[in-house]
């Protein structure tokens, strides 16, 4: 499915767009498939909506399909979940090249039904939904790679009691995180097939800065990169970061971005919470940090100076950066009247009553 730009604006949403940011970021920290199917998991499948998901390569053109991982959150049973991969395995790869133009084409696959018995002489019998005990439908959301040697195939499955078919918002998810998928799957299989010292370096040297935090404190997944910014000051940290989480829950946002200190430098932190449930119980969060530039750097180290508490000085660090107290209220998550009694303060003890005076003073 293909669609103009103006469409998928008025379709995805901010937070859509933010967490489908840090999925990517997230991937393409991705070293082994354990991780990869950590990020599929914990991520992409609550994106969707979907409670399954497998995928696998084909060599060849018309070669059959190599399944290799899949998850399963559904309550379909190991041998109805086992006959179901067998079957697609069989069918929507051939049906899948059939039916599309293009090589990277998404394909909806609605209405089929899934068996499941506990039966131990269930694996003999036939993919007939005539007489075998149902208790699944499946909707499956597919898409694939190139048609060269190497083809890599995803299928999102959504097993429910009743069929709940895929919608666009879905599709343009989908395809803004299939480029993203695609590449990360071919490296995950080329590193496991390659023992090159180039290519673990290559990789070790260009990982983020991120971790995905569970909201109870626990790190589900650190880059080495991450570890080594914050090893001295961790446990800091993070309880920066679940003080902020607390605060995101409260006020039900998924979002948020903040400055901390770490040894000597600034740093930006964002915030984006990519997976969560009504009770805000076992919620997931991805962080990621990035330096900030020289400048705003050292004008936070005359700051820092100054006596300004935590929160001022982030908030006198984007007023330098030319927000207004609007613009500071909605990126930090605070009320107007909070943030304009924040710059009160922070006026006060630098000893100016206006931003142009403050500007002058830190020049």
């Amino acid at each position: 499915m293909s669609m103009n730009k103006e469409t998928v604006q008025n379709v995805l949403t901010g937070k859509d767009y933010q967490i489908t940011s840090a999925i990517i970021s997230w991937l393409n920290n991705c070293q082994t498939r354990n991780e990869f199917n950590q990020v599929l998991q914990t991520a992409l499948l609550p994106l969707i909506a979907c409670n399954c998901a497998f995928y696998g390569r084909r060599m060849g053109t018309y070669g059959s399909m190599q399944l290799l991982g899949s998850i399963n959150q559904s309550t379909c049973c190991q041998h109805g979940w086992k006959q179901f991969l067998d079957t697609i395995l069989q069918r929507a790869p051939s049906a899948t090249l059939k039916n599309s133009t293009t090589a990277s084409s998404l394909m909806v696959f609605e209405g089929s039904s899934i068996p499941c018995s506990n039966d131990v002489n269930f694996s003999q019998r036939s993919f007939d939904p005539s007489w075998q005990r149902l208790h699944h439908s499946c909707s499956l959301l597919s898409f694939f790679g190139d048609h060269q040697q190497l083809s890599c195939q995803f299928y999102f499955c959504r097993l429910d009691s009743q069929v709940t078919i895929f919608n666009q918002r879905d599709t343009e998810l989908m395809e803004l995180l299939r480029p993203v998928l695609l590449r990360t799957l071919r490296f995950i299989i080329y590193r496991e097939e390659s023992t090159h010292p180039a290519t673990l370096k290559f990789w070790s040297d260009n990982t983020e800065s991120i971790t995905v935090i569970r909201n109870d404190g626990a790190i589900l997944f650190q880059s080495e990169t991450f570890a080594r910014i914050i090893e001295r000051e961790k446990h800091t940290f993070l309880s920066t970061a679940l003080a902020l989480i607390q605060s995101t829950q409260s006020i039900q946002t998924g979002w948020h971005s903040f400055l901390s200190k770490l040894g000597k430098r600034l740093y930006e932190i964002k915030l984006t919470l990519i997976r969560s449930n009504t009770a805000n119980q076992q919620d997931i969060y991805f962080l990621q940090v990035s330096r900030v530039a020289n400048k705003i750097g050292k004008i936070f180290n005359r700051l820092d100076r100054t006596g300004l508490t935590n929160r001022e000085l982030e908030i006198a660090t984007l007023i330098y950066q030319g927000n207004s107290p609007k613009e500071i209220a909605e990126e930090i998550c605070l009320s107007y009247h909070t943030v304009r009694n924040h710059i009160k303060n922070i006026y006060s003890k630098l000893g100016v009553s206006t931003r142009s005076e403050m500007l002058v003073k830190l020049a």
